[in-house]
């Protein structure tokens, strides 16, 4: 979910801008947290295909949940509230959080669980990144992932592909780091869930109805075709790595999906704990600390989102935060840096 500044003076400028954009903003965040409230363009790959015709059980979560609870950051009088985001969800659950719009209702602000992020691309600029893209997708030589993996990561690959993406059998002939991304994505949709989860747009359109302001956060980031060459180079060995914790986390955390999405409209903070996503993308981010360019990206995106939250610590009563529960929760994790400033953290 990238959401992109609509600029340049044609349809087409900002199309291929936005493409630009989603690409960088991929890379940095595989996996990762979203940024945005729109799905970024995917580029497609001519041998793949719709899923087959006899589609899996979907993942449901039947009834209205009572929402998930909020964490609370105390300074003095001033309070934020945190709503923990999850990702993927059933496509139809069904929650309203009493206690979200009670805050709503006395909130100065909210700051949503997206950012804008903008780089210095123009329309021909753009068109050369996404072919150079095109071509980073694609293993060096036409290898096929078959050639490269060890004989099990393949086995589990091609298991979890037949089930979930049974006539992408392009798949194979992407690297791994892409491969893994795109078996993940089909999977997610297979199942009836979506990482477009549409929380973020709920919060905004409550707190517009109450006329509460919206931070926006704008990074400007490097430049998209410097990530490009420098990723070129980054070992298979690591991208092996990345393909095996995506396994890892399509395994788990689709099979696991109802309940976590249980616990998640309901605030089961324990079972939240037990996903694999953060160890997913820690392992997919080494793919990419290679890449200069996309490490700066990376620190800027999140000195932006943690100076907009302090910020709203020290100056408003009561402010509420959308935050993914993979950036909140564990020993980095969102929490754990605001207990390090001497703030007092409360669960829900």
């Amino acid at each position: 979910m990238t959401a992109f500044p609509a600029t340049g003076s044609t349809a087409p400028a900002r199309r291929a801008r936005a493409i630009a954009i989603a690409l960088l903003a991929i890379l940095v965040l595989h996996g990762g947290r979203a940024l945005g409230s729109e799905t970024p363009p995917q580029p497609a790959d001519p041998a793949a295909t719709a899923a087959t015709d006899e589609p899996l059980p979907e993942v449901s979560v039947v009834g209205e949940r009572p929402g998930p609870g909020l964490w609370q950051v105390r300074s003095g009088e001033r309070t934020l509230y945190v709503l923990g985001t999850l990702a993927p969800l059933p496509k139809k659950l069904e929650w309203r959080s009493r206690e979200l719009e009670a805050v709503l209702d006395r909130a100065q602000l909210v700051i949503p669980g997206t950012l804008e992020v903008d780089a210095d691309v123009g329309l021909f600029r753009a068109v050369r990144l996404y072919t150079k893209f095109r071509r980073l997708r694609k293993n060096p030589d036409g290898a096929s992932l078959d050639a490269l993996l060890p004989a099990d990561s393949y086995a589990r690959f091609e298991q979890l592909r037949s089930t979930y993406a049974p006539r992408d059998a392009g798949l194979a002939k992407l690297r791994p780091v892409i491969a893994a991304g795109e078996l993940w994505r089909a999977a997610v949709d297979r199942s009836g869930l979506t990482a477009d989860t549409g929380i973020d747009a709920r919060v905004r359109k409550l707190a517009k109805a109450r006329r509460v302001p919206v931070v926006e956060t704008k990074v400007e980031i490097g430049d998209p075709s410097a990530a490009l060459d420098e990723l070129a180079a980054v070992s298979t060995a690591a991208e092996i790595a990345c393909m095996d914790a995506t396994l890892d986390r399509l395994v788990a955390d689709v099979a696991n999906a109802r309940e976590l999405a249980e616990a998640w409209s309901i605030g089961d903070v324990e079972r939240l704990r037990g996903s694999q996503a953060a160890t997913q993308r820690e392992t997919c981010w080494s793919v990419l600390e290679s890449s200069p360019t996309v490490v700066e990206a990376r620190r800027k995106i999140e000195t932006a989102w943690f100076a907009a939250i302090v910020d709203a610590l020290e100056r408003h009563e009561t402010t509420l935060a959308l935050v993914s529960i993979d950036d909140l929760l564990g020993a980095d994790g969102l929490l754990a840096r605001l207990q390090a400033r001497g703030y007092e953290v409360v669960e829900p």
